[in-house]
Formats: structure tokens, C-alpha cells, sequence
């Protein structure tokens, strides 16, 4: 076995102790998991109360015995999702990027209904708007943060748009919930999220909300690029482009365009 560079003691200790727990449907005490992977009870007992902490542990009142909770499972079906809805849009996204020459994100909900990039191709173009995969943004001043807050039932999105602070990021953001809510019924409406130098001065975007077999939102994929390309003359053929693809992508993960989409 080649020899680790770089060592982390108290991440070891904590994997150990994580993949030990999810070989066996069974509580674990202490000393158990102190026992069996040669780590100071002081050690484990400290692990453990950050996981309970967390909720990647459930701890037994009776006995101080631990048990893993389903936070474990939840976080590998949302990457077990992104992966499959990145492999299904991956060429619809070529398609939306041959025809416009403009660079094209794919997006999810982040942490707090933010949005986040999980897949982009870049504009072919020498001046060109590039984001970063794996980055999260405020979700009031995307078109694909819009689209997806439109499909968001309406008891959740009732909830974000009273919890919110709506930061001006540019004198074009909207920073009213009332505003926001009227460009939101929009979009439901027409199934399209605009962006015009609310995120950025100077970047235009335009997006749409990608539907999974239940006919719930999985995400949400938009083309941005500078407004001296993204002009008036240009934007009914993206319009085409993005609500075929984005139909496209919704069709490959089982959606069916005649279910309608339940909002709570």
C-alpha cells in the first residue's frame, strides 16, 4: 500500500469510525467502537458528540449508545441526482451551445434556496461570462436561480421570499419579495427566467426549469453572455433553443409534459 504524504489523524479517526457504523444495523457503544478500531474513548466520544451535533448520528437515551442516521443517505442520493441529471443534459447542453456560441450552465438548489453550478461549457467566443462548477449564488438575481424558485411549491417559496434578504448586487436587482413574487408567477407562466444585468452589470441570461418523472423540479439551464451579443435580434432564437432543450432534458429524466406540476 503506498504511503500516505499527508496525514489527518482526526479524519481518519472520523471515517473509520463512520464506515465501521455502516457495516452493521446495530447501535454502537464507546467502548465498542473504541475497542475495535484502537481509538481513545476520549477520541471517539468527542467525534461522536460533533456527528450527533450534525445529525449524522442519532444517540440512544437509554444507553448512550450511537446509531447513524439517514443524513448519510440523503447526501449520496443528492449526488447519486446531480450526476444523473448532468449525464442527461449533457447533450442537450451541446446542442444549446452549438446554436448560441454562449457559455451554458446547469444548476441546482444550493444551501437556503441559493443556486448552484454543477455543470457549464463555455462560450466559444473571445469575451465570454464564466462561472465556476461548484459554485453558489443568490438565487433572486439568476434566470436559472428564477426559474427554479417558480417551480418551488407555494408554501416553500412563501417561506423564501419571507426569509430572504435580497441583496442589490447591481442597480437592476430586484430587492423586493412583492416585485420578486409578480416575476416569478411570470415565469411560471411562460416557462422562462430573465436575467438583464440584475447579477452582473453588463451579463445577460436567460434560462428554464428541467422537470424530473415526478414532475418536480430537478434544476434548472440557462445561456449567459454579454448584452452587446445577447441583444433583442438574437433572443427569440435562444428562446427557441432553450425551451426545446430544456424540454429535452426534462423527457430524458421521465417527465411528461401532459402531468401537471404539483405545488403543495
Amino acid at each position: 500500500m503506498e504511503e500516505k504524504k499527508y496525514k489527518a489523524p482526526a479524519a481518519e479517526k472520523l471515517l473509520d469510525i463512520m464506515e465501521l457504523m455502516a457495516t452493521e444495523d446495530k447501535d454502537f457503544a464507546v467502548t465498542e467502537l473504541s475497542n475495535k478500531l484502537n481509538i481513545s474513548a476520549n477520541s471517539v466520544f468527542r467525534i461522536m458528540k460533533e456527528l450527533e451535533l450534525r445529525h449524522y448520528v442519532q444517540k440512544n437515551p437509554v444507553d448512550s449508545s450511537y446509531r447513524l442516521t439517514g443524513k448519510l443517505y440523503y447526501l449520496g442520493s443528492s449526488l447519486g441526482n446531480r450526476i444523473r441529471l448532468k449525464n442527461m443534459a449533457e447533450l442537450p447542453m451541446r446542442a444549446i451551445h452549438s446554436a448560441t456560441r454562449e457559455t451554458i450552465l446547469l444548476t441546482i438548489f444550493g444551501s437556503k434556496y441559493s443556486t448552484l453550478v454543477i455543470d457549464q461549457l463555455e462560450s466559444l467566443e473571445p469575451i465570454k461570462f464564466i462561472s465556476t462548477v461548484g459554485l453558489e449564488y443568490p438565487s433572486h438575481s439568476s434566470a436559472m436561480g428564477k426559474a427554479m424558485l417558480s417551480s418551488l411549491p407555494d408554501e416553500d417559496l412563501d417561506r423564501y421570499l419571507s426569509n430572504q434578504a435580497f441583496a442589490a448586487l447591481t442597480d437592476k436587482t430586484i430587492t423586493s419579495p412583492e416585485v420578486l413574487r409578480e416575476e416569478l408567477m411570470e415565469v411560471r407562466r411562460t416557462g422562462l427566467a430573465w436575467d438583464t444585468e440584475e447579477s452582473c452589470l453588463g451579463l445577460r441570461c436567460i434560462a428554464a426549469p428541467v422537470f424530473n418523472a415526478k414532475g418536480t423540479l430537478e434544476g434548472a439551464v440557462g445561456i449567459s453572455g454579454p448584452v452587446f451579443r445577447m441583444t433583442d435580434a438574437v433572443i427569440p432564437g435562444f428562446v427557441e433553443t432553450i425551451r426545446r432543450e430544456a424540454s429535452h432534458i426534462s423527457e430524458l429524466l421521465g417527465y411528461m409534459p401532459n402531468k401537471s406540476l404539483v405545488r403543495g
